[in-house]
């Protein structure tokens, strides 16, 4: 059976110290005898959730240096035309100053006015898609429950690649600061001292050799009706032998995301981006000109404890969180659509009865005002 020729995205971009595991599935996929086109965001573009590129995108060509996981050695990688892939480096991808869905849609449609070798029966203008599946990530971080994963741009790429008729999975990996009982008690029967939150580099090949085996086992078993596999793999010992349960997504919230920012200064105003290209002339076009400078400043300064280390009682049974703090492989099937609530009835549970709306059975009620 051929293998897929996978679309490899992401949204924390090359190999840095906030990108650390996308270099590691690459060289596994292609040992793996996969073809591997990569398209990814410049920079870090995470919480991107689905938001698109409007603006004109800058497009690099970024060979990754063998080993260099966390684009340590990365300044001789960019190139603003194609060149040959050197000595020492894994292959050619393409880095796009641009989002993580902006980065699915130029990797489906227009990476081969790029990369034109990859294609060379079809036209660079052809609409013929030559992509069977997308990965997104590794992302740095879980995507449990509704919260992360509606402002995920790992998930939102995956989804863009679902709602463009391709076939995807949604990677994410969870590191803790603070093992859960099921991590630390695999942990203490592994190694002494507990992993701190960056994960070893054993944990981390044991989560990359896990990840291919799975990705070929959702090709091969892909179910009917779904359109992106969203998988949470929790970086600890316990995947050393991985248990892989089928969860849905905790309902979960999120509360203050943004905090004043008192004294927006070079010193104090927060890194948005990690990348190793010079900072770009930002233009607010809507902007007047006779705007004056703001004097008020709000920075990303999110409190989530409860959503990044939740008690295992306020985990429910069954849910992708439920599974990750147990130290298992979740795996939750998702559609690039939005979802009714069915609505109640007297108060009550939802009536059994009930169609949800555009479901063949469902009967469209009117109002008049």
């Amino acid at each position: 059976m051929a293998r897929p020729r996978i679309l490899l995205v992401n949204d924390d971009g090359p190999p840095s110290p906030s990108s650390p595991h996308i270099l590691g599935l690459y060289t596994r996929l292609r040992a793996a005898g996969y073809p591997v086109r990569v398209v990814v965001p410049s920079s870090q573009k995470s919480w991107g959730g689905m938001a698109g590129s409007l603006a004109p995108i800058g497009v690099w060509y970024y060979y990754p240096r063998a080993d260099d996981t966390r684009g340590e050695h990365s300044q001789s990688s960019w190139s603003a035309e194609r060149r040959a892939v050197a000595e020492g480096e894994e292959g050619e991808w393409l880095a796009v100053d641009a989002s993580p869905t902006a980065a699915t849609n130029i990797g489906l449609f227009n990476a081969r006015r790029f990369f034109p070798s990859d294609s060379a029966a079809a036209s660079a203008d052809s609409a013929e898609l030559d992509i069977d599946l997308v990965l997104s990530g590794p992302n740095f971080g879980r995507n449990t429950g509704t919260a992360f994963a509606l402002a995920s741009g790992t998930v939102g790429a995956a989804l863009a690649a679902a709602l463009a008729g391709v076939r995807s999975i949604a990677l994410s990996y969870g590191h803790f600061s603070s093992l859960p009982p099921a991590l630390a008690a695999a942990s203490s029967a592994a190694e002494p001292a507990s992993l701190a939150a960056d994960a070893s580099s054993q944990v981390q090949a044991l989560a990359l050799d896990a990840t291919v085996r799975l990705v070929e086992r959702l090709w091969t078993e892909w179910e009917a009706g779904v359109g992106t596999y969203a998988v949470n793999v929790p970086l600890g010992w316990t995947l050393r032998s991985p248990e892989i349960v089928w969860t849905r997504m905790w309902q979960s919230q999120y509360g203050q995301l943004y905090r004043p920012l008192r004294r927006p200064d070079a010193a104090t105003q927060p890194q948005e981006s990690a990348s190793d290209l010079p900072p770009a002339k930002v233009d607010h076009p809507y902007l007047p000109a006779t705007a004056p400078p703001p004097a008020q400043h709000l920075h990303f300064a999110p409190v989530m404890p409860r959503l990044l280390a939740p008690a295992l009682e306020d985990c429910p049974e069954g849910t992708d969180v439920w599974a990750l703090m147990n130290g298992m492989v979740s795996i939750t099937r998702l559609a690039p659509a939005f979802s009714e609530p069915l609505l109640r009835t007297d108060g009550g549970a939802p009536a059994a009865e009930q169609e949800r709306p555009g479901s063949a059975g469902f009967t469209p009620q009117t109002w008049r005002l």
